[in-house]
């Protein structure tokens, strides 16, 4: 990568996408290193056109996302939350769209280099029974993988699945090195959703490369079965743990929590969310619902897990709208149909999962230009 003086504004945010939520200073997982340096870059970097004409459109419905979660919110603490998601996600889409793509596939690399070295020193430090109580993500022990340098397994998981298929998207021979890395740091996470999304860059790959990692995914499932401590099969054996059954999925809490949370703000609740007749008081109704359904556990805050079903239950109508515009800009910058049918359904799995449409790795997913790689 070669580094243009005047450019320099970008360097901030290039340098922190490895530590987006490290250190922790604020409670939650928002950290504000990449809102920070996007604001740098944002007035600093490629100036000459500040607001390109078709980014109005994502703009206006942000900032009026914004306007109507605050209207209908009466928690401080949740307004400021939703203000500095829809300001992030402006500052960083305007940001990612001003680059040429020439500095931040190298600052992708190196994010999941920094992020699977820290992994795989977790997952060998809980094998070995030392404690990573030091790092800043969330690790219940049996329950989930490692969770690097992110807030959880999850986001180590999803996230690292977003760098896969950003890579997938440019001449995959010359990334296997890191394709491979980003997909080891998937199974580290434990995180059953994102492997699921593999799907998604296995059929994107040549049939040899295919039957070579049907046989090296089995392998690693032995070898994490050996090391007994973290990771895919200690995940599944916590789930299972009293027989492979149905049951067992709703009886864990966090599968429970994510399915109530998806049923309940994108069918339940969802005509009510989006003619905004309803309150947004999140806990109060959900935990209404839950009890009523006999299936559902209640939660203890307003914190929504699936990006898709906070954005329209906050902001309704205004967020669906943006949702499809932000659908219709990444399917654009593919050139034939079964890549544009791929790109939207697997940024709706992502937010599905924990990962909100300010996270820069899904704007730069979804900026990429799809090319004939295979």
């Amino acid at each position: 990568m070669k580094f243009k003086k005047q450019d320099i504004g970008i360097l901030p945010l290039l340098l922190s996408l490895p530590f987006m939520f490290f250190p922790k200073v604020l409670e939650g997982d928002t950290q504000p290193w990449i809102f920070a340096a996007g604001l740098i870059a944002f007035f600093t970097f490629r100036t000459q056109n500040f607001f390109k004409r078709n980014d109005w459109t994502i703009i206006i419905l942000s900032i009026l996302c914004i306007l109507v979660y605050a209207a209908r919110s009466a928690d401080g603490y949740y307004v400021l939350r939703n203000t500095y998601t829809y300001l992030s996600f402006i500052i960083i889409w305007v940001v990612c769209g001003r680059s040429n793509g020439d500095y931040f596939p190298s600052a992708v690399k190196a994010t999941i280099v920094i992020w699977f070295i820290a992994g795989l020193f977790q997952y060998i430090s809980i094998h070995m029974g030392y404690k990573i109580d030091e790092f800043p993500g969330r690790y219940l022990a049996g329950r989930m993988g490692p969770p690097s340098l992110t807030a959880e397994a999850s986001y180590y998981g999803s996230i690292s699945m977003l760098q896969l298929m950003y890579l997938l998207t440019e001449r995959w021979r010359e990334n296997r090195i890191f394709i491979a890395l980003a997909t080891m740091s998937v199974f580290l996470s434990g995180s059953l959703l994102s492997m699921l999304l593999l799907i998604f860059p296995l059929m994107k790959l040549p049939l040899k490369l295919r039957v070579t990692i049907s046989i090296l995914l089995p392998l690693l499932v032995i070898g994490d079965y050996y090391f007994n401590g973290t990771g895919v099969v200690s995940r599944l054996a916590h789930i299972f743990s009293d027989g492979i059954s149905l049951r067992g999925v709703f009886h864990d809490a966090s599968l429970n929590l994510r399915a109530g949370n998806i049923f309940f703000t994108m069918y339940e609740n969802i005509v009510q969310s989006i003619l905004l007749i309803s309150p947004v008081d999140f806990m109060n109704q959900y935990n209404n619902f839950a009890e009523k359904s006999g299936v559902f556990i209640g939660v203890g805050s307003n914190y929504i897990l699936p990006a898709i079903g906070e954005m329209i239950y906050g902001s309704g109508v205004f967020a669906v709208l943006l949702l499809v515009t932000f659908l219709n800009k990444a399917q654009k910058s593919c050139t034939t149909n079964g890549a544009k049918i791929e790109k939207v359904i697997f940024i709706i799995a992502c937010m599905l999962n924990p990962i909100s449409l300010s996270n820069i790795f899904l704007i730069l997913y979804a900026k990429k230009k799809c090319i004939n790689n295979l």
